[in-house]
Parts: structure tokens; C-alpha cells; sequence
């Protein structure tokens, strides 16, 4: 198969695809030929425009991942367009709110909210898909994750710990899933930086860039080779597995 167009004919929603680290992957996926759902909360005629002028028809959707019924409709919209729903990037997050906070102070309705967003709405986001990938037997999903649930992180123990919850629930849904040839794999960055993250302390910022092997800022389109890979047949037996990108801080 060409380098160029490992996700030919095949549709792929990309969630939380407005901006940033979700933009790269729409835009990526595109030019792989992927027709390319571009689901978010906010307008996204950014990325439906640079999705269009990389080669791939774009499918843009408002979703709110903790909204079953409108993850629901973002499905059957891709449906409805495509015919098919072949990959899934669970890339939306809360985070632009989350503040640097000791865990004894954090506030338990934002801990609620970062719950119903970043693992309740992957749950969601799968549960969606699945019908789709079960008829066609085939199928993959890509979870994102972070670095900090490997390492942890002081001051943001509620986003730690949803990162963690989709570590743990991608190893899940990968066994479930599996059975129905849908394989189900997790990226878990390092610190990217986006405009949702510029307004983190400029310390913690250069704690990560110190401890990294490639000593340079991580850009979002650092993610997208490997989330390809994972869409793509090459990665056909991979399934269940973490892949850390963040520049080698974290090393197995």
C-alpha cells in the first residue's frame, strides 16, 4: 500500500477536531484519503477547509462528547454521509479550564465535568461507532491519553486520573472489541503545546522539555504519524497497547 494513502476510502471522526491537537489529525487523516468527520463543540471551518485543500471530503458535526444523544447523532450523521465509520481518534478533552490545584482544593464539580468529558465521552464515542465497525468487521479507534498517567503530575490529580481511566479502558474495549476485528490503541503524549495549553506555568512547561531526549518543544503534529499508523492496516495485530510520543522522557 503507498505511504500516501493508507486510509483510502475509509471515513474516520476526529473528535475535538476545531483546533490544535485534533486539527493535526483531521488534517493528517486527509491526506491519507480518509473522508474526515470533523466533530466538535465549536465551529470548525478551519479544519474542514485545510481537510478539504489536503484531498478528503469533510463532514463537519457539533458534538458534545458528554451528550450521549449528540454523540449518537454525530455517528449516524457520519453514517448518513459515508456509509461507514472506519476509524474513530477520541482526541477531546477538558483541560483549557483545568488550573494548577492542590488535590485537597479541587473543586468537585470540575471534577465531575473533566469525568463526563474525558472518560465518559470516550466511552460514549466508542459505544457510537461500534455498531457501524461490527457490521463492517472492521474497525480502529485511537485513544488519547496523556503522559501524565504514566507519570503523574502534581496540582491536576482529576486530569491525571481520567487519563488514567483511558488507559485502563482502552485494554478493556480492545478485548471486547477484538472479537468483531476492531482493534482499540491509546497515544498518550507528552506535553503538546496548543493555544488550550500556552497558559500553563512556563516552569512546568520546562520541566517537561528538560527531561526529554529530544530537548525541543512537542507540536501537535508529532502525534499524527502514529495515530495514522494505528488507523492504517499496518498496525492490523496491534491492539490494547500505550504509545508513549513524548520526545523519550518517558522510556520503556
Amino acid at each position: 500500500m503507498p505511504i500516501h494513502d493508507l486510509l483510502a476510502g475509509r471515513t474516520v471522526i476526529v473528535t475535538g477536531a476545531a483546533t490544535g491537537i485534533g486539527q493535526a489529525f483531521a488534517i493528517g487523516a486527509a491526506a491519507q484519503g480518509a473522508n474526515v468527520v470533523v466533530a466538535d463543540m465549536n465551529a470548525a471551518d478551519e479544519t474542514v477547509a485545510a481537510v478539504e485543500a489536503a484531498g478528503g471530503q469533510a463532514l463537519a458535526v457539533r458534538v458534545d462528547v458528554a451528550d450521549n444523544d449528540s454523540v449518537q447523532a454525530m455517528a449516524t450523521a457520519a453514517v448518513k454521509r459515508f456509509g461507514r465509520i472506519d476509524g474513530l481518534i477520541n482526541n477531546a478533552a477538558y483541560f483549557r479550564e483545568v488550573k494548577l490545584t492542590p488535590f485537597e482544593e479541587l473543586d468537585p464539580a470540575q471534577w465531575d465535568r473533566i469525568f463526563a468529558v474525558n472518560v465518559k465521552g470516550v466511552w460514549q464515542c466508542c459505544k457510537a461507532v461500534m455498531p457501524a465497525m461490527r457490521e463492517q468487521k472492521h474497525g480502529a479507534i485511537v485513544n488519547i491519553a496523556s503522559v501524565v498517567a504514566v507519570a503523574g503530575q502534581p496540582g491536576y490529580l482529576h486530569y491525571v486520573a481520567t487519563k488514567g481511566a483511558v488507559l485502563s479502558m482502552t485494554k478493556g474495549l480492545a478485548k471486547e472489541c477484538g472479537a468483531h476485528n476492531v482493534r482499540v490503541n491509546v497515544i498518550a503524549p507528552g506535553f503538546v503545546i496548543t493555544d488550550a495549553t500556552r497558559n500553563r506555568p512556563v516552569e512546568w512547561q520546562q520541566s517537561f522539555l528538560k527531561a526529554r531526549a529530544i530537548s525541543r518543544e512537542q507540536r501537535p503534529d508529532d502525534l499524527v504519524g502514529t495515530a495514522l499508523y494505528l488507523l492504517s492496516d499496518l498496525a492490523g495485530f496491534v491492539s490494547g497497547q500505550t504509545i508513549v510520543v513524548d520526545g523519550g522522557h518517558i522510556m520503556y
